[in-house]
């Protein structure tokens, strides 16, 4: 597993923290949901290191990979429905990443704003969170709002302009390739988590620090203990 020290560097003044694989421990949920969709709907059987290697933005994209061809438009809308019911099934028994409570808190006590950005539909979103109890800690939280946008940088430059942020000031914790290029697309820092949704050397590829826990990933934040 590669694991990227912080250094010297100085802080930033906002944490932007993905959800989904991320401050959410679901990535195996995705993988497995995945996997039975495919199953059901009579598609090529897929593997979870298929998965982790091939896994991409937009999800349509996705399937056409896992599939080896371009998905017929009746199978693709059957895969989602069978993803989207697989997924719900799991989701109630889901948690918070183990360290997640501990890694919100920490940003607090060094005196850094956060945000939540995420493609999750964001009335479940925000269910999620209320849930978990967590959203004092977010100065704003963004989901996905009508269609599926397929990547995340126009949303995370949307995110930050609502806040009033310089991209400059901002890291963005996540735990995807995609999470990489929105952070280079609008000049923010980046880390990555290996959650297991992407193959550890993909992540590796992407030019950012690549860490195997939330509180590792803080470290990147900077900041002073208040």
């Amino acid at each position: 597993m590669v694991v990227s020290e912080p250094g010297a560097q100085p802080a930033v003044a906002h944490v932007v923290w993905d959800w989904n694989g991320t401050l959410f421990d679901d990535a195996d949920a995705l993988i497995q949901s995945t996997i039975e969709a495919f199953e059901a709907t009579g598609s090529p059987p897929i593997t979870v290191d298929q998965y982790r290697r091939q896994h991409t933005q937009p999800i349509d994209v996705f399937y056409d990979r896992l599939f080896g061809a371009p998905v017929p438009p009746d199978l693709r809308s059957a895969l989602h429905a069978a993803f989207h019911e697989a997924y719900s099934r799991r989701r109630p028994s889901l948690a918070l990443a183990v360290d997640a409570r501990e890694a919100l808190g920490a940003i607090t006590t060094r005196g850094l704003s956060q945000s939540l950005l995420s493609m999750h539909p964001h009335d479940r979103l925000t269910s999620l969170v209320d849930r978990f109890g967590i959203a004092a800690h977010f100065a704003r939280i963004d989901g996905q709002r009508g269609p599926d946008r397929g990547f995340k940088r126009a949303h995370l430059a949307e995110h930050l302009e609502l806040l009033g942020l310089a991209s400059g000031d901002v890291l963005l914790i996540g735990d995807s390739v995609d999470d990489a290029a929105a952070a280079e697309a609008v000049g923010a820092r980046c880390v990555l988590y290996a959650s297991g949704l992407h193959a550890t050397e993909v992540l590796a590829e992407q030019g950012v620090p690549v860490v195997t826990s939330l509180r590792a990933a803080i470290e990147f934040a900077g900041g002073e203990v208040r």
